[in-house]
């Protein structure tokens, strides 16, 4: 299928007007970025094709609610409604693990080149394994730049489990990537 060319706003207005080509355009410029916002929090291919589906017949549905922003608004959009489906989803099923034990951690500074060597891909898989707990408040906090207050709110913990959860978050996620760099990329 040719995917229609419009700005957000021209394609959000044919969508409110049931034109399926402008839908099917919504669909296609977006699911990308979606499955890979999903497995960020869900670390599973089923799980995450369920709530992208689920954030776009959502997104379809309150289309009439959304207000254009500028161009990249219709996106954060939808992301704000996928991290909220991905959320639900973790929470219904009681995922979160915010009291994982963790040993300490201690890396030397020539292992931070570690990190400049690994490719993106691989720093993403070694997110999706962290804990969900830790996986969780690692994407809000850091990628999608909540605070910690705000991800109290969302998860339902206290402010200080939230920082708690992003400093053990880390200090696992380097030490993956430590250990990973010193058994080759084979690990991940």
């Amino acid at each position: 299928m040719k995917t229609l060319i419009f700005s957000e706003e021209k394609l959000v207005e044919r969508c409110l007007a049931d034109d399926r080509k402008a839908q099917a355009t919504l669909y296609e410029q977006h699911y990308a970025d979606l499955y890979r916002l999903g497995m960020r929090y869900l670390s599973d291919h089923q799980d995450t094709e369920d709530v992208v589906i689920q954030s776009f017949t959502k997104a379809f549905k309150n289309l009439k609610a959304f207000q254009f922003q500028g161009q990249g608004s219709l996106g954060k959009w939808i992301r704000t409604i996928l991290i909220h489906e991905a959320l639900k989803l973790l929470q219904k099923r009681k995922a979160f693990a915010f009291n994982a034990p963790i040993e300490e951690v201690h890396v030397e500074s020539t292992d931070l080149n570690a990190l400049q060597a690994m490719a993106a891909q691989e720093i993403v898989r070694l997110i999706e394994r962290l804990p969900s707990g830790y996986r969780t408040v690692f994407n809000l906090y850091s990628i999608e730049g909540y605070g910690h207050k705000e991800i109290g709110e969302m998860l339902g913990i206290s402010e200080s489990t939230s920082k708690t959860q992003l400093m053990k978050a880390r200090k696992t996620l380097m030490q993956n990537i430590v250990n990973t760099s010193h058994y080759g990329s084979q690990s991940i």
